[in-house]
């Protein structure tokens, strides 16, 4: 017979042990990206005076206040087909199955046949959820998306059919779900300032997310919440697309905004406000300390949507936009969320990118990470353990659009090449040049040399991308 002394220490004993169990469960991740998103328009980043002073983001700027900012996050790619694949994937462009978003390859290159972002999380111990734009470049079919790791998903099966934010339908875990409140019909008397008419689809994305997180609360949860704000269609649809309940408060006269300047801005407020909710949500379950929620941009900034005005400097320092490899082009904002682990309003120089991600989740539920995978885990960096974190020596570009690209990080400088080999390597070193202004590769043949290697290695071949003097 135990003592009653004895009995007592084991009972504290078993609840010291289920306290770390509980404590060292790994945390609940929400994966926000958003879509042309420029850094420049972020105001917390405060790169541009414009956006910072006009756009409305109160809730990301509490992200950002509560959380952590990155000074170099870059997204997989340059525009949003080979982006998200990258993400979704887990692969460089060198080695992705998508390279541009200019048609698809030959089926053999697609699906792979390697595990994809779900099912790494899954595999990781997470029950996940996929919301909005979930096509890693041009059109899936239902079924491919439901069984590459989604318990649950909401959204479209492409990356032109998502582009409405009032869709006449939806998918919902591969099936093809009507929304009779956005037949045209019914909405066209309103464009492009719908009030209460119809239904904005983001909206019913973070409805979702928040009904996905109440029901998993008890469990490890992964949600992958892929918005299409501020993307808008640039030629077929009335308003280019920019479709909203309401302006925001943007329709003020004394801004001096056109109207489709109104539109875009109030989207982006729009979207905001539905990242608020979901933090509300988290917030309001007790779950704030055990999920992590991270928001960003598949690549830079596209303005066509709102007329090329100069109203936003959509890059901010940075040189080119989406389709090109220089920094204006990948460079993203990139906030992540955790308090109690997080510091708050702590920044972070530790580069890294979209491709990154699915390491991290699987080092968050102790997995290993395979060579499938072409990111590292920033899962230390995340813990606020920075000298636990992994090193990298460079991060790779690849990229057919505009030419075909390539780029380069090797600590601090960034190569780039067009054109493959019969194209010059330029050089720029990001530290005291940001804008990629000069170009010192006669001065470093040693590290033009080394990006050339790294180049050349990186770059798999694919049957329908090419680099001229490589695949030659």
């Amino acid at each position: 017979m135990r003592t009653l002394t004895e009995k007592t220490a084991i009972a504290v004993l078993l609840t010291v042990l289920l306290t770390l169990a509980v404590q060292a469960r790994q945390p609940n991740v929400i994966y926000i990206n958003t879509d042309d998103w420029g850094i420049g328009k972020v105001p917390c980043y405060k790169l541009d005076d414009v956006s910072m002073k006009m756009i409305k983001t109160p809730n990301i700027d509490k992200l950002r206040a509560g959380g952590m900012l990155f000074n170099r996050a870059y997204a997989g790619n340059a525009v949003c087909g080979p982006s998200r694949n990258s993400l979704l994937t887990g692969k460089h462009g060198g080695h992705a199955a998508w390279r541009a978003n200019s048609g698809p390859p030959p089926v053999k290159n697609w699906p792979p046949k390697y595990p994809m972002l779900g099912e790494v999380a899954r595999r990781a111990g997470y029950t996940t959820a996929g919301f909005g734009k979930l096509s890693p470049g041009g059109t899936e079919k239902p079924e491919t998306i439901t069984a590459t790791g989604w318990d649950y998903w909401l959204g479209y099966l492409g990356h032109v059919d998502c582009r409405s934010f009032y869709g006449t339908h939806i998918w919902e875990n591969g099936k093809k779900k009507p929304i009779p409140e956005n037949a045209r019909k019914k909405l066209n008397e309103h464009l492009p300032v719908l009030g209460e008419h119809g239904v904005f689809t983001e909206d019913l994305y973070a409805d979702k997310a928040i009904e996905f997180i109440k029901k998993n609360q008890k469990r490890p949860f992964f949600i992958y919440f892929a918005s299409v704000v501020p993307h808008g269609d640039a030629s077929t649809v009335p308003f280019k697309g920019l479709w909203t309940p309401s302006l925001e408060g943007y329709d003020d006269e004394t801004l001096g905004l056109t109207e489709l300047e109104q539109l875009y801005a109030a989207l982006m407020t729009r979207h905001d406000r539905n990242v608020g909710r979901i933090v509300a949500a988290v917030k309001e379950l007790g779950l704030e300390e055990d999920t992590i929620i991270m928001w960003t941009s598949d690549n830079g900034d596209e303005d066509s949507y709102y007329g090329k005005t100069d109203t936003w400097d959509g890059n901010g320092p940075f040189r080119m936009y989406k389709r090109y490899l220089y920094e204006g082009g990948i460079r993203v904002p990139l906030i992540a969320y955790w308090p109690g682990t997080i510091p708050a309003g702590s920044t972070t120089d530790q580069w890294t990118t979209q491709y990154d991600l699915m390491p991290t989740l699987a080092h968050m539920g102790l997995k290993e990470r395979t060579d499938e995978m072409d990111g590292i885990s920033i899962y230390a960096t995340l813990a606020n353990r920075p000298e636990k974190q992994e090193k990298r020596e460079y991060l790779y570009w690849e990229f057919y659009e505009r030419g075909p690209q390539q780029a380069v990080h090797l600590g601090k400088w960034k190569g780039y090449r067009a054109n493959g080999l019969k194209g010059e390597i330029e050089l720029y070193d990001l530290t005291t040049d940001i804008g990629e202004e000069n170009d010192l590769a006669a001065e470093h043949p040693e590290v033009v040399a080394r990006i050339s290697e790294i180049m050349a290695k990186e770059h798999e071949e694919h049957p329908k991308w090419k680099l001229p003097g490589i695949d030659d």
